[in-house]
């Protein structure tokens, strides 16, 4: 299991400084992505180039600005190096619809495996399918419209899949230069405390966690709750939960009860729903924590109901 990232920014000396996971969740990439930008900063133009690191409590920092200057040109570089589509994907009406084998082509890829790929690996990432026609050998294949293959050869950006199954850096629609998500959804609140002590997002994030640990206590989908009330991707509510615990160790529950507690929920979840596939993942979802620790939920709670589960 991947290790949850701890983005952070800080202040110093007037300007914004940002560690490496916080450049792995703005642009979405890999780690060894992201270390390889550092890497090869010598082999980019002077003028864009990622910035140095700089040492700050122990760990190293970059500046801001200076890597979405990067990182802007980072993204135009890869822009101008994408596969042109054949221009006859423009001659045709809109409304047309072709083949996969021919949507391949008229986007020079280097045949449909590579849209396969995109289906499987990036769901979302390439047009859906319209309908199946009748391929060359009589069998029915999957066809596209024409309309949406254009609108999808304008966006190509030059990014390749990522390990997680989504495309790296910003997601379609959203700007170059964009700040973190949970910074989005703190905005507000960042900025009725800009007079006092500067704090990140995660801090804020950390100290919203705290306050309600203090006012309700700890309980399974903490997280979760959170993320709705105040928006942002629930893993990063999970740090901070985390963190806030780590401050509150009496509010933590100890790992025979929060087992027991887990075991409870599922129980009750497969009384309702019944012992259906995905249970654990939909569990996940709506209390938080991992995949793996609800399976196990999952599978005390049929010991607990015995062979009528």
């Amino acid at each position: 299991m991947s290790k949850p990232l701890n983005p952070q920014r800080r202040i110093v000396g007037g300007r914004a400084v940002v560690n490496r996971d916080w450049i792995r969740e703005f642009t979405g990439a890999s780690a060894g992505t992201a270390a390889r930008w550092y890497k090869i900063r010598l082999e980019q133009p002077e003028e864009h180039r990622h910035p140095e690191k700089e040492r700050i409590d122990g760990a190293d920092f970059y500046d801001e600005q200076q890597f979405r200057d990067f990182y802007t040109w980072f993204q135009q570089e890869k822009a101008s190096k994408v596969l042109k589509a054949d221009p006859e994907l423009y001659e045709l009406d809109p409304e047309t619809v072709v083949s996969i084998n021919k949507a391949a082509e008229l986007l020079n890829f280097s045949g449909a495996s590579v849209i396969r790929k995109y289906q499987q690996a990036n769901p979302g990432y390439f047009p859906d399918s319209v309908g199946e026609v009748e391929g060359p050998t009589g069998r029915m294949i999957q066809a596209f419209r024409v309309g949406d293959l254009q609108d999808f050869d304008r966006k190509r950006t030059g990014d390749r899949l990522g390990k997680a199954g989504r495309r790296p850096g910003p997601q379609p629609g959203a700007a170059v230069g964009r700040p973190s998500a949970l910074e989005e959804v703190l905005a507000a609140e960042l900025s009725a405390r800009a007079d006092g002590e500067p704090l990140t997002a995660t801090q804020l994030a950390e100290q919203f966690a705290a306050e309600r640990i203090e006012r309700d206590g700890y309980h399974p989908g903490l997280a979760a709750e959170l993320s709705v009330q105040y928006g942002g991707p629930q893993r990063a509510w999970e740090y901070a939960v985390r963190k806030a615990l780590e401050h509150h160790p009496a509010a933590a529950p100890n790992r025979s009860e929060a087992a027991d507690r887990r075991a409870a929920i599922a129980l009750a979840a497969m009384s309702e729903r019944g012992d259906v596939r995905g249970l654990a993942a939909d569990l996940a979802r709506e209390h938080g924590g991992s995949r793996d620790v609800w399976e196990r939920a999952v599978k005390a709670a049929r010991n607990l109901a015995g062979p009528t589960a």
